[in-house]
């Protein structure tokens, strides 16, 4: 059986900690140097540097994702008020053309009685 002085228990590190390191990682100290400085393994310090740049690659992915889907959405929403436009537009015209201004001017002026 186990002596239980010589059990291991996991260390964790805060988000904070973990982002400082990868930052030292990421401006040129290597991870021998960092590992013997804070007493934490290197393939640990390897680890944390690809699940940040795995969270930066899938943050960036979904906001352009969103963005585009939203930018599609307003553009099919644009278009379709562009064409209600233009036959409002072309049933106006339709309008002018069947009673012209002057004659419904003229019928306004007559029935007034100044």
């Amino acid at each position: 059986m186990k002596d239980p002085k010589s059990v291991k228990t996991r260390r964790s590190y805060d988000a904070d900690f973990k982002q400082e390191v990868t930052r030292m990682l990421a401006s040129g100290r290597s991870a021998k140097e960092i590992s013997e400085a804070f007493g934490i393994a290197e393939n640990v310090l390897y680890r944390w540097r690809r699940m940040a740049t795995k969270k930066t690659k899938s943050n960036s992915g979904v906001n352009s994702n969103d963005k585009a889907a939203k930018l599609a959405a307003e553009v099919a929403k644009l278009r379709a008020e562009n064409e209600r436009l233009k036959t409002d537009r072309e049933i106006l015209k339709k309008a002018r053309r069947a009673a012209p201004l002057g004659l419904l001017s003229q019928s306004d002026s007559g029935t007034s009685m100044s």
